[in-house]
């Protein structure tokens, strides 16, 4: 995905790997002309071919065009096929090559399916999809419906855990079974096992991107996977396939830089953002109307509430953006999407809502805010006296003081 080379014609590959003549791939080109049908097909329908031989040779096209397989091993390789009777996998490997795209494939694929979230049938499915079409595994698996966009980016971001050793893969199997049963966040089911959150507002550069509306999860779950693979920045891979240019990744990176020093929050970068894409301005004149803004209208940067939910596990990533997607789409009250969508329960919404109002309102602050609702959520007791025991002091209590 990242790094393509120039286009290698089926035809050449056989003719290359002497799995067929040049006279015969003369022979059938006509007729795929004349039918409308691949030469591979034809090819394995006039019994010039094999089945296995035509599935090892498009596998073999789709690695040479990612720049992940040499063109001469993949007509040595495709030689092996024939002689020997077998698979491309295998030949590769008497031919001492190792490729990491594999080896992270497989690893990608073992997670999952260790985690109890995939079985052994549904990874060979999606195996034969990707090694034939060339997309990242973790774009197979939601493509075929094994996995959804969440669970699939989840396992991806627990290999970059793993790999940058904040966590072993005992900790990254049972987090995933945790993502798959509560619909969270991998590093929020790492937290019971002491993985350390990140302190204060972040934001993946990712997330920042689908915030704004810049990219799908679908985009961004193949830019994660050709990153891991390739060692790479997710913004250049997404650079490199015209998905976004340089200039957004440079504008993302530097609001990312204030959402994580706490002079802006997550939300608001990603409207900046999308403000700055949209309309053309500079980021510095869109960050000028956004404080100007705020000091008029007398607003405090507080976590809205989407953020809040975000924040305590209660609804996931993806669902935060599907509901505000609607919300602003449809004209309907956020609260009222959340509800329908069953993303959350309507005790805790009514609690969430009440402490929300209440920090916007400036009675508390945002600690006790978190404090409270942390603390509805593990009693279910009633939530306004809740917050009088954290330091709340209702209307009645305040004038009569």
């Amino acid at each position: 995905m990242a790094k393509r080379s120039s286009p290698v014609l089926i035809g050449d590959l056989l003719v290359n790997s002497e799995l067929i003549t040049l006279s015969q791939m003369a022979d059938t080109v006509p007729i795929s002309l004349k039918t409308g049908l691949p030469v591979g097909r034809i090819l394995v329908s006039s019994g010039f071919l094999s089945e296995p031989e035509f599935k090892a040779a498009v596998a073999a096209q789709s690695l040479v065009r990612e720049n992940l397989l040499p063109l001469d091993m993949s007509f040595q390789a495709l030689k092996l096929v024939r002689a020997r009777k077998c698979t491309l996998d295998e030949a590769l490997k008497q031919l001492g090559w190792r490729s990491e795209y594999y080896e992270q494939t497989n690893r990608l694929g073992e997670l999952l399916v260790e985690a109890g979230c995939l079985s052994g049938k549904q990874l060979e499915e999606a195996l034969d999809t990707c090694f034939t079409s060339g997309l990242p595994l973790g774009r197979a698996l939601v493509l075929n419906g094994s996995v959804n966009e969440m669970l699939a980016y989840a396992a991806l971001t627990a290999q970059v855990l793993i790999r940058e050793g904040h966590i072993t893969r005992d900790q990254a199997i049972e987090g995933l079974r945790v993502v798959a049963k509560r619909k969270i966040t991998i590093e929020e089911s790492l937290y019971p096992q002491g993985f350390a959150p990140r302190r204060g507002h972040t934001i993946r550069f990712g997330e920042l991107l689908m915030l704004a509306g810049l990219v799908s999860e679908i985009d961004l779950l193949s830019a994660v996977e050709r990153g891991l693979v390739d060692e790479q920045p997710i913004g250049q891979v997404l650079v490199n396939v015209g998905l976004i240019t340089g200039p957004t990744v440079e504008q993302a990176l530097a609001l990312q830089s204030m959402v994580t020093a706490n002079k802006l929050l997550p939300l608001d970068a990603a409207s900046i953002l999308r403000k700055v894409r949209k309309s053309g301005i500079s980021l510095e004149q869109a960050l000028q109307q956004h404080f100007s803004a705020a000091r008029q209208e007398g607003q405090r940067e507080i976590m809205e509430l989407p953020e809040l939910l975000r924040s305590l596990g209660l609804i996931t990533q993806s669902d935060m953006i599907k509901a505000i997607d609607y919300a602003s789409s449809t004209g309907t009250a956020l609260e009222e999407v959340m509800a329908q969508m069953q993303i959350i329960d309507v005790g805790t919404l009514y609690a969430a809502n009440t402490c929300h109002a209440l920090l916007k309102q400036g009675q508390i602050n945002q600690e006790q805010c978190i404090f409270a609702l942390q603390t509805f959520l593990g009693s279910r007791e009633d939530i306004e006296q809740i917050l009088v025991n954290v330091g709340w002091k209702p209307s009645a209590q305040r004038s009569g003081g």
